[in-house]
C-alpha cells in the first residue's frame, strides 16, 4: 500500500511540474531575408597599435587585402572616418574564410574563425574572432572593430 501511495504521489508531482507554455514565440510568422554579418577590422602593428593600412603608418596597400573562401576571392572594403582620421576594413562573413595580405616581398594567409550567435528574429552577429586556431580571441576597440595584430 505504501508503494502505491509513493507511486501516486510521484505521478502527481510529475504531472504538476509539467506546464503548458502560454507564451508565444515572438518570431513566429516572421519571414527573414538572410543578411550575412559584417566583420569590421583593422590591421595593426603589435605593440604600438598603429593602423598599417590607413594613415601616417600605413605600409600595406588596401588592394592587396582580400578574403578567400574555397573558390571565391572577395576584396575587402574600406570606410574612412575623416573627422577622426581613422578607417576600418570590412567584409561579409559567409563561412570559413582566410584573410590574405599580399606584399611585393611576400603574402600571408591567416585562417579566420568566427563565432556567431542569433540576434532578434532574423539577425546574426559575430561575438568572437580567432586567428589560425589560436584559442585567444582577437581584441576589439571601443567601436567594436577587431584589431588584428600584423607583423611586417
Amino acid at each position: 500500500m505504501v508503494r502505491i501511495y509513493s507511486l501516486l504521489t510521484a505521478g502527481l508531482l510529475l504531472f504538476a511540474s509539467c506546464k503548458v507554455s502560454s507564451e508565444k514565440n515572438p518570431c513566429e510568422g516572421i519571414m527573414c531575408d538572410y543578411m550575412a554579418p559584417t566583420c569590421k577590422f583593422r590591421l595593426v602593428e603589435p605593440g604600438t597599435g598603429h593602423d598599417l593600412v590607413y594613415g601616417p603608418y600605413a605600409r600595406i596597400p588596401l588592394d592587396s587585402i582580400s578574403i578567400r573562401m574555397k573558390d571565391t576571392i572577395l576584396q575587402v572594403k574600406q570606410v574612412i572616418d575623416t573627422p577622426n582620421n581613422t578607417a576600418l576594413l570590412f567584409f561579409p562573413v559567409l563561412g570559413p574564410q582566410s584573410l590574405r595580405v599580399g606584399r611585393p616581398d611576400k603574402a600571408t594567409l591567416d585562417k579566420l574563425n568566427f563565432l556567431t550567435r542569433s540576434v532578434g528574429c532574423c539577425g546574426t552577429e559575430i561575438y568572437s574572432l580567432q586567428l589560425n586556431d589560436n584559442p585567444v580571441a582577437v581584441p576589439k576597440d571601443n567601436n567594436n572593430v577587431y584589431l588584428i595584430p600584423y607583423n611586417l
